[in-house]
């Protein structure tokens, strides 16, 4: 399965939904929030529920809920642990408080269903000042946040500024994702979509800085965006031939008393074996 592609469909329409379940996206997230309107919220949940039904395997579907300040998101989150997805992203996230909150009536809930509790996954989205203020604590809010997501275009109307190509004005907010992400022990966060379904350089420059930043994921609108991300975020041939060379070499060494050794004239040293073998896990 290709893990850094989390591809977004609109929960109200059958058609799009259907496609996507097939695509090549390492994972789905129905959308019942901002691609649908608040007149047909209802519609799209019974929606996504005759979807899900079809499907064997839900272990690569998430569900975005409607976020915890509406009506909504309560009956989300029972058709999620009703139908055995993988979890749910969480919008609107900006605070330890209403994550306990979100996460204290999912665990109640699979209890009375008698569900693995060990086995749900919530993604807050960061989409906010605020969100990106409190992401450490956000991050280490409760075992089932397995990963934070960056939402850029919220968090751009939010502080009040206008997107780049470039991206410069969101390097603190990336930044500060990725460093909360390591100091809160969750994985790596989730880049944020690129709304130009059409303009794959800017996609492929945009999924660059988002690796080099630290971001391990990306999310997408489209399945013709996947193709991309899976290039710039999966470990190439390469990557993967070098990352078994120096374990292979360093743990050999490792037996003999040696802690720092050259592999292809490059110094690796304990800091270096650790990368390549979380690269090859």
């Amino acid at each position: 399965m290709k893990k850094c592609s989390y591809l977004f469909v609109p929960g109200i329409s059958k058609s799009m939904m259907e496609k996507a379940v097939k695509s090549d996206a390492g994972y789905v997230i129905l959308d019942l929030e901002d691609s649908v309107a608040v007149s047909a919220k209802i519609k799209a949940r019974k929606e996504v529920k005759k979807c899900l039904i079809n499907l064997n395997d839900l272990s690569n579907i998430f569900i975005r809920i409607n976020d915890s300040s509406t009506i909504y998101w309560k009956e989300d989150i029972d058709l999620a642990i009703n139908t055995d997805v993988q979890g749910i992203v969480l919008p609107k996230a900006e605070s330890e408080q209403q994550l306990k909150k979100v996460c204290n009536y999912i665990e109640y809930n699979l209890h009375l269903t008698g569900r693995n509790r060990t086995d749900f996954e919530v993604i807050p989205l960061i989409e906010s000042a605020k969100g990106i203020h409190f992401a450490y604590e956000i991050g280490r809010s409760h075992p089932f946040v397995s990963r934070m997501a960056f939402g850029s275009i919220d968090f751009s109307h939010d502080i009040g500024i206008t997107l780049s190509s470039e991206g410069t004005e969101l390097i603190y907010a990336r930044s500060q994702i990725v460093n909360a992400s390591r100091a809160a022990g969750i994985q790596s966060p989730i880049d944020a979509v690129f709304s130009n379904i059409n303009d794959k350089d800017g996609l492929m420059k945009e999924a660059e800085r988002g690796k080099q930043y630290g971001f391990k994921a990306k999310l997408a609108i489209h399945p013709k965006q996947l193709e991309t991300i899976h290039h710039i975020f999966q470990p190439s041939q390469k990557e993967v031939m070098e990352a078994k060379e120096i374990v292979a070499s360093f743990e050999a060494a490792e037996v003999r008393g040696l802690a720092s050794i050259q592999v292809n004239e490059r110094l690796v040293d304990y800091p270096v074996y650790k990368k390549a073998k979380a690269l090859l896990e």
